[in-house]
């Protein structure tokens, strides 16, 4: 307890980055390159984007946060300490005791009730980051799916966007059902997982309409719907790899897939 509190007294970010960077970072790169075959497709979409901004993605694993982070935020989160996100995750499951809960707070993690609703403090918090010029990975679906299904959009994502303005970062993933399949505390190995990150989008059309729960609920469902595209896509490169062959026929595997 008295390293814990001298620990806590420790300059915030410095903690944070010790924690990320150090600890935690080189584990999960470690479990997706080495131990697992990761793959992502268009990793300069994310790379060259300006904070601030929403990365969205379905939601598959209770450690989707901790396995896509660190493979699609590298390298830039190394020098540029913006680009390490805030995460939303259900209070109940991650803030157990002191010692979890700090390891929570110093990935600068963001506590959500479940059943509070989109006026929760935790909503509110993470707008204040967005409009502090932060970067926010959430999930549209707010649960994860039981049937590999991507879910219904829940508004809470698009009150994040109409109250800030900001731009939206999708990204599909497959393949991390596996790695920790619901029920699972450990993760398995040797599994393959394919990542597919897409443009950002801008909302700049809704920001005109009321800023009431119908609008919000029109901004998740299109940003869904940008995720099902990517979905799509991801099958369709999987659909070519599989005929040895690229969108031009030339056998060679797309430019866009970045390791």
């Amino acid at each position: 307890m008295n390293l814990l509190n001298r620990l806590v007294q420790l300059p915030p970010k410095l903690i944070t980055y010790v924690v990320v960077m150090i600890f935690m970072v080189p584990f999960f790169v470690f479990l997706m390159r080495v131990l697992n075959r990761t793959v992502v497709y268009n990793k300069k979409c994310l790379q060259r984007a300006k904070p601030p901004f929403l990365f969205v993605s379905n939601h598959v694993s209770m450690l989707d946060d901790a396995f896509v982070g660190p493979v699609v935020f590298l390298p830039r989160a190394i020098w540029d300490f913006r680009f390490i996100p805030y995460h939303a995750p259900e209070k109940k499951n991650f803030f157990k005791g002191p010692f979890f809960s700090f390891i929570m707070y110093a990935s600068k993690c963001v506590p959500i009730t479940r059943g509070l609703g989109v006026y929760q403090a935790g909503i509110n918090k993470l707008i204040k980051h967005l409009r502090d010029g932060k970067v926010v990975h959430i999930y549209p679906e707010g649960t994860r799916t039981r049937t590999g299904e991507i879910g219904k959009a829940k508004m809470g994502v698009g009150r994040l966007v109409r109250e800030t303005g900001a731009k939206v970062i999708p990204c599909y993933h497959s393949g991390l059902e596996k790695v920790l399949p619901i029920g699972h505390r450990i993760p398995r190995t040797g599994q393959d997982v394919k990542i597919i990150i897409g443009e950002e989008k801008r909302f700049d059309d809704y920001m005109s309409l009321p800023n009431t729960p119908k609008t919000w609920q029109m901004i998740s469902e299109r940003i869904i719907e940008y995720i099902r595209e990517l979905r799509e896509k991801l099958e369709e490169k999987d659909l070519l790899g599989s005929r040895g062959q690229s969108s031009d026929g030339s056998g060679a595997l797309p430019e866009s897939k970045i390791r």
